[in-house]
């Protein structure tokens, strides 16, 4: 096998005119993923410690709304931390602000989120599994009896899937096997024998389509179309970034067009992962959804695109931007905080291609990133019908193995289930 790598270290060109805004900006914007992040129902200012917090949230956002005055969400955030807390001279203030820049949010960041109510009586929204069906014992493992009919069946299933190998920012390096990758999952989603999806209910964006506006696009047809009894799926195969490494404090996916002018360009243009997770638990009415991640959210990888044994590829790259040196803020924590959000709702599973410290890798022998490959080989072979959390870690042993064979890198894939979620079966058939 030939061995070579390259690396590419992007340095964003700042934008002499507007760099003091810029770089004011930076550090607000970090603050404001921050609060996001940590905003959830059960912070209340009836208890010492979650008092303690919303000051401190409250604190930080009135000191980005100075520097940064003219973007909305800071002033909206600043508005519901202030009424959280019950100074509701501030949040009157902070709503001005929000009205006269024309910002519209579509939800308090603060209430329950309708698909963390608790299923009906006697339904069980996890429970997709058919009657007689089993599921795959472990090694040594006597299988249990089949379960019986459940109440919480699908009613109808829904996809969102993306994959993005060029982008329109040439310094963003390309990527071989996403699109690929998301074609071959949307394959076994409509496979008769696999996932049994109905054609018209996937949403697949490639390449040029899969640009941010797309992509909400896309999610707001989710939005619209899912039902509490329903299955959403959402798919996304790109370059990642992580908090922890990102100066600008914005854990991202890149879509096709994002910028990479500057500090507020790379915000403006990318997915933000907390963004991500607050439409799903808060937009999508889905009691179950499925987020599939075959990004990269290391920290190594993002520092440099590299080519390693074989044709491989890693799924990330760094984009240095100017760092605001007088925000006294903590740094910002590690990427899975934004996925702590979705363990609020129901029947949530999270599933990524690495974890935070590792690389995501593709491969030019199996013409697929190692991930999407074997989850995609487990589910063929189980037709569908096993559950997620019976599958993953078979999917998990198979790509840490062969990564670390023709690589010589670790790639451990992880998952998280909020409550329910542990039993989902892609493949489960609809009830309507």
């Amino acid at each position: 096998m030939r061995h070579y790598a390259a690396i590419f270290v992007l340095f964003l060109a700042a934008v002499p005119l507007a760099q003091a805004d810029a770089d004011s900006c930076n550090g607000a914007l970090s603050a404001l993923n921050r609060v996001k992040e940590e905003i959830s129902p059960k912070i209340s200012a009836d208890n010492p410690a979650g008092k303690a917090k919303l000051q401190l949230m409250a604190s930080t956002l009135e000191r980005g709304t100075r520097v940064c005055r003219d973007f909305g969400e800071l002033w909206f955030y600043r508005m519901a931390v202030a009424h959280r807390l019950g100074l509701e001279k501030d949040a009157t203030y902070a709503k001005s602000k929000v009205d006269d820049l024309g910002y519209v949010a579509e939800f308090d960041p603060f209430s329950l989120p309708t698909s963390a109510a608790p299923p009906p009586p006697g339904a069980a929204p996890g429970s997709d599994q058919t009657p007689g069906q089993t599921s795959r014992p472990t090694p040594g493992q006597t299988p249990g009896p089949a379960p019986g009919p459940s109440p919480g069946r699908v009613r109808q299933k829904w996809a969102l899937v993306v994959g993005i190998d060029s982008f329109t920012d040439k310094r963003i390096p390309s990527l071989h096997y996403s699109v690929k990758d998301s074609s071959d999952f949307v394959d076994f989603l409509q496979d008769p024998k696999g996932g049994q999806f109905d054609p018209t209910h996937i949403i697949h964006l490639a390449n040029d389509r899969a640009t941010l506006e797309g992509i909400r696009e896309g999610l707001g047809r989710l939005r619209v179309n899912a039902q509490p009894d329903d299955l959403v799926v959402v798919y996304l195969s790109s370059h990642g970034s992580p908090r922890d490494v990102d100066p600008n404090g914005v854990s991202y996916v890149v879509v096709h067009d994002t910028n990479l002018d500057d500090a507020a360009t790379l915000y403006a243009t990318s997915l933000q992962m907390i963004d991500l997770v607050q439409q799903i638990n808060r937009e999508v009415k889905a009691r179950r959804v499925v987020l599939v991640l075959d990004t990269c959210f290391s920290g190594d990888a993002l520092t440099s695109f590299q080519a390693g044994a074989g044709g491989t590829a890693s799924r990330g790259f760094s984009a240095s931007v100017p760092q605001n040196k007088a925000d006294d803020s903590q740094g910002p924590p590690a990427f899975s905080a934004a996925f702590q959000n979705l363990t609020i709702g129901y029947g949530r599973a999270v599933i990524t291609a690495s974890r935070a410290s590792q690389e995501s890798w593709e491969s030019a022998k199996l013409r697929n990133g190692y991930f999407t490959h074997y989850l995609l080989d487990a589910l063929r072979g189980s037709h569908g019908n096993e559950r997620l959390a019976t599958l993953f870690p078979e999917v998990r042993s198979l790509v840490s193995t062969h990564v670390k064979a023709e690589v010589g890198a670790s790639q451990d894939p992880s998952y998280e289930f909020s409550e329910g979620a542990d039993s989902i079966v892609l493949g489960a058939p609809q009830s309507m």
